[in-house]
């Protein structure tokens, strides 16, 4: 119980200071941001709070199983994000290589052409691709050197998700 009181507690005293902070800001987007703050304090204390079991006294754990094995779903995803934007980066790469020793291949349309694919094969390649590498190598390093299942799933989930879609969106458009 002592645990629970203070997880939850310290949690619930940083949005007390961001909430105070924010009635006594000066400063119109001060006070927004202490405001947002507040909020991602009382979020993140009720979330510490959840799932105590009032009976056992103390938080539930992983069974032995979950816990002896790695999260290779997430890298499994990763990887095959990575493979995805590494052939489409290169792909266009190759075509816009391919259109300086070639002109022909540019189709005498202004959307195909190399100051328009140029952008998009660099941020593909840098973009989606090293980033999705890079993440995935993370995860999976992670996890092998500290001989550990990754603390929060579900955000290394939403972190990996949301990289792959806004690569995506990084893509300019034609």
């Amino acid at each position: 119980m002592d645990n629970l009181a203070i997880r939850g507690g310290i949690w619930f005293f940083v949005a007390f200071i961001l909430l105070l902070a924010s009635a006594a800001g000066v400063d119109w987007a001060f006070s927004v941001h202490m405001a947002i703050g507040c909020l991602a304090a009382l979020m993140a204390g009720f979330a510490s709070c959840s799932g105590f079991d009032f009976v056992t006294q103390r938080f539930p754990s992983l069974s032995p199983q979950a816990a002896s094995t790695y999260d290779d779903d997430l890298i499994r995803w990763g990887l095959i994000a990575t493979v995805f934007w590494g052939l489409a980066g290169f792909a266009v790469g190759l075509l816009i290589a391919l259109q300086l020793a070639f002109p022909a291949l540019n189709l005498n349309l202004e959307y195909t052409t190399f100051g328009r694919l140029r952008p998009l094969h660099t941020s593909a390649v840098i973009f989606a691709f090293g980033g999705s590498a890079l993440l995935t190598t993370s995860f999976y390093v992670v996890q092998r050197t500290c001989r550990a299942r990754l603390a929060f799933p579900s955000l290394a989930r939403f972190v990996s998700g949301a990289i792959s879609y806004s690569s995506s969106l990084r893509l300019p458009a034609i």
